[in-house]
């Protein structure tokens, strides 16, 4: 029991200690000036429950510029399938050709949840819109799409809302998060700048 009582009083006299020094350098650290990094680059890997279809994990890149209080930014990711028709030439009935990866585009903006510019976790809001199908007729000569200035040489692309939440930590200058969608689930690094 003695030694319990000494083991407290040690652990007690460092704390104690710990908290002065943090109190007199704390009154110091205002006079220096903190250049805080403001941008964020990162890149998201994960998975999902349609990967298999499409024979590809999904990913994405985005880039975020933070305040004080909150963060807003872009964000470019493959996920989800997207669904290639194509329109018989003779009866124009669609049929699915193949399945890919979808493209969602995306908004991203948020707050601060806690922290100060070295040590800072943030919370956001992922809005924007995803690749459901694309469709264009068929070519009778093997191709994958009609060639003719009727359809101005491309095919049409039908798009979907897409939404999500994002939640990330910052150290310094490296950040690690989780980046969830309706389409997949995506850890997050980046670095910031």
């Amino acid at each position: 029991m003695v030694y319990i009582n000494r083991i407290i009083s040690l652990v007690a006299l460092c704390l104690f200690s710990l908290s002065i020094f943090s109190d007199n350098h704390a009154s110091n650290a205002d006079t220096v000036i903190e250049k805080e990094n403001n941008g964020l680059l990162y890149i998201g890997l994960g998975s999902a429950d349609d990967s298999e279809i499409v024979g590809e994990e999904p990913w994405s890149v985005g880039f975020i510029f933070r305040d004080e209080n909150n963060f807003y930014g872009l964000d470019i990711a493959g996920e989800g399938v997207k669904i290639n028709q194509a329109r018989d030439y003779n009866d124009g009935t669609y049929y699915v050709e193949s399945t890919e990866q979808a493209t969602s585009f995306n908004l991203i903006a948020g707050i601060k949840v806690s922290g100060n510019s070295n040590l800072r976790t943030d919370l956001g809001l992922l809005i924007g819109i995803i690749e459901q199908s694309e469709e264009c007729p068929s070519s009778y000569s093997g191709y994958n799409c009609y060639y003719s200035s009727y359809y101005e040489n491309r095919s049409d692309v039908e798009y979907t809302f897409n939404y999500g939440l994002a939640l990330h930590a910052t150290y310094d200058r490296v950040t690690f998060g989780i980046r969830a969608t309706g389409e997949s689930t995506q850890i997050i690094f980046g670095f910031n700048f």
